[in-house]
């Protein structure tokens, strides 16, 4: 069964060696409800749309904590759910 995953990333600025988190937070039955989804999230947390060179949406917002800062990233993938 295909499903739309919605993926949640978090890249460290202050530690570029370090592997990204990479989480699936929900998975939905299309496209559109996840971009329904990215659309809320873009107004609740205040994040920047971006897209890369392939039209792929993406929601990123900076995290600065006291001893850490990152990048949030949110994104829409379509993947296989058996």
């Amino acid at each position: 069964m295909i499903k739309i995953a919605l993926i949640v990333s978090v890249i460290s600025i202050a530690n570029p060696e370090k592997a990204p988190n990479i989480d699936v937070a929900t998975f939905y039955d299309s496209l559109q409800e996840c971009h329904n989804r990215l659309d809320e999230l873009k107004t609740e947390v205040n994040a920047i749309e971006i897209t890369d060179n392939e039209k792929n949406r993406f929601l990123r917002l900076e995290n600065r904590e006291y001893h850490h800062r990152n990048y949030i990233f949110w994104s829409c993938k379509e993947t296989n759910v058996n």
